[in-house]
């Protein structure tokens, strides 16, 4: 079995999405949020995922920012619906 990465998380994105994500943005070069933002905004604009309920008190601490949390009320608001 090969290790984790993005190409191959070892959670699920219906059941932890918060770890694959974090799993899947940690190995890319660059900000760790900015990437965690732009692969939310890909999952919704791109390809139109309807998003699971995300927490933010499931991100690390470091990651408890305004444009963390205003992402995060943003999907509990549209929960329902892809963008």
């Amino acid at each position: 079995m090969s290790a984790p990465n993005s190409l191959n998380p070892s959670v699920s994105f219906r059941e932890h999405p918060e770890k694959f994500i974090l799993e899947h943005c940690e190995n890319k070069q660059g900000d760790l949020e900015q990437n965690i933002l732009e692969f939310l905004r890909r999952l919704t604009t791109v390809y139109k995922v309807k998003m699971p309920t995300l927490k933010l008190e499931n991100f690390p601490v470091s990651l408890h920012t305004v444009q963390m949390k205003r992402a995060m009320e943003y999907f509990e608001k549209n929960k329902n619906k892809a963008a």
